[in-house]
C-alpha cells in the first residue's frame, strides 16, 4: 500500500490556470476521491500525478519519495482515462493483456498467468463475453469498462481513475459503484477517483477532496463534507438536493431573511457569537437542509414562513418542491405521498439547531 502527496501543486495552459496551490495527501490504500464540477481541475491533476502533464511548480510525492521528475513508465501508477483510449486493431483481451507484456513487466507473469489475470478481471467487470471483440463492435458503457480493466488488470503501488464509470447507463453506474469499492477494498491498493457526481463520491470514498477552479475547498470523510461543511460552495456542492442558502441579519432576537417578505426566524442558541461583531453589522448566511423543512398545518404553533408552491420533482418515495417566498425560493424534500399541490399557499416550520452559519463576504464557515 502507498500514499500519494501533492505539494504546492501549479498548473497552466495558455491563459487558463488549471491548478493553483493544490495539496493534499491520501492514505495507505484508501479510495480517494477528487469531487468538483467541470473545469475545476481533476483531471489535470491526475495527469500531473502520472507524469502525463508536468507541473509548473510543486512536487509530488509517491510513498514520500519525489517522483516529479520521473518519466510516467518509471512512477509505477496505473490512469485509466474518461476517453477509454483502446486500441482499435485490437481485441478486448488483447487490450486487457497489453499492459502486462509491457518491457518492465514482461518478466513477471507467464502467458498463463496473463490469461488468468485478464480472466479474473474479465468477469469482475462482466465483460467475459466480449474477450473476442474489437472495441468498434462495443457500446460506449462497454469500452469504458474495457478501459477501466485494462487498468484493474495491472498490480500498481496507486490507481488513477478519471471518470470511470460516467458512460455507463444509471442501473449499471449504481451497481459498478459497489463492485469498484469492493475490487478497492479487496486489493488494497491506493486509488484516486475523479468525478463530478457528489452521490458516487458520498457513496465509495474514504476521503474526498472537494476542488474548485483548481483549488481544495474542503477535504475531509463524506459525513465531514455534508456535515460540517467549510464554506458555501461546498454546501451547495455536496447533498442532494442542494443546501439552501439565505441572506439574513440578526436584528432583535431574530434572524431576518431577506427576500422581500415577512420571514424571520428565532436566533439558535448555536449561533456564533462573531456575527455580533460590528464589522459584520448582524450579517450572516445561513444554510439548511431541504430534509429539516416541515410543511405544517395552518394552525400549527411556532410557523416560520409561507410560501407558494413553484415545482414539485417527484423521485420516487420522495419528492422536491421548490417554494417562492418574495424573492426567495426554498427546496424542501418531503415523502411523495405528503407533497403538496403546484401553486398551493403552505406553511414551514425550519429546524434552527440544524442550521450552518456562514460569512456572509467570505462564504466561509462561521464556528
Amino acid at each position: 500500500m502507498s500514499t500519494i502527496a501533492l505539494k504546492d501543486i501549479w498548473k497552466k495552459f495558455k491563459e487558463t490556470q488549471a491548478l493553483e496551490g493544490l495539496d493534499f495527501e491520501t492514505k495507505e490504500g484508501e479510495l480517494f476521491c477528487l469531487l468538483g464540477p467541470s473545469g475545476a481541475g481533476k483531471t489535470t491533476t491526475l495527469r500531473v500525478i502520472a507524469g502525463v502533464e508536468t507541473p509548473d511548480k510543486g512536487e509530488v510525492f509517491l510513498d514520500g519519495n519525489p517522483i516529479t521528475s520521473l518519466m510516467p513508465r518509471d512512477r509505477d501508477v496505473a490512469l485509466a482515462f474518461e476517453s477509454y483510449s483502446l486500441y482499435p486493431q485490437m481485441t478486448v483481451f488483447e487490450n486487457l493483456k497489453f499492459p502486462l507484456e509491457a518491457p518492465i513487466r514482461k518478466k513477471e507473469y507467464s502467458k498463463e498467468a496473463i490469461k488468468k489475470r485478464v480472466e479474473e478481471i474479465a468477469e469482475l467487470l462482466n465483460i467475459s463475453e466480449l474477450l473476442n471483440r474489437l472495441p468498434k463492435e462495443l457500446s460506449g458503457g462497454q469500452r469504458q469498462r474495457v478501459g477501466l480493466g485494462r487498468v484493474l488488470v495491472r498490480k500498481p503501488k496507486a490507481y488513477l481513475l478519471d471518470e470511470p464509470i460516467s458512460h455507463l447507463d444509471a442501473k449499471l453506474r449504481h451497481r459498478m459503484r459497489a463492485e469498484l469499492k469492493t475490487i478497492q477494498t479487496h486489493l488494497g491498493i491506493t486509488t484516486i477517483y475523479s468525478t463530478p457526481d457528489q452521490l458516487e463520491a458520498l457513496t465509495m470514498a474514504d476521503t474526498i477532496a472537494v476542488i474548485n477552479h483548481g483549488k481544495v475547498e474542503q477535504i475531509g470523510t463524506p459525513d465531514e463534507l455534508y456535515n460540517h461543511p467549510m464554506n458555501t460552495f461546498v454546501a451547495h456542492f455536496v447533498g442532494e438536493p442542494t443546501m439552501n442558502v439565505l441572506a439574513t441579519t440578526a436584528d432583535s432576537g431574530s434572524l431576518v431573511v431577506d427576500c422581500d417578505a415577512n420571514f424571520q426566524l428565532p436566533i439558535p442558541k448555536n449561533v456564533p457569537s462573531s456575527i455580533y461583531d460590528e464589522e459584520k453589522k448582524g450579517k450572516v448566511l445561513i444554510g439548511i437542509r431541504p430534509k429539516d423543512i416541515r410543511i405544517v398545518p395552518e394552525n400549527a404553533k411556532g410557523i416560520h414562513t409561507r410560501g407558494r408552491v413553484k415545482e414539485v420533482d417527484t423521485l420516487g418515495q420522495t419528492s422536491i418542491v421548490m417554494v417562492e417566498i418574495g424573492r426567495l425560493e426554498l427546496r424542501l424534500k418531503v415523502a411523495t405521498d405528503e407533497a403538496p399541490e403546484r401553486n398551493k399557499l403552505i406553511n414551514m416550520v425550519l429546524d434552527t439547531t440544524l442550521l450552518h452559519f456562514f460569512d456572509a463576504s467570505t462564504k466561509s464557515r462561521l464556528n
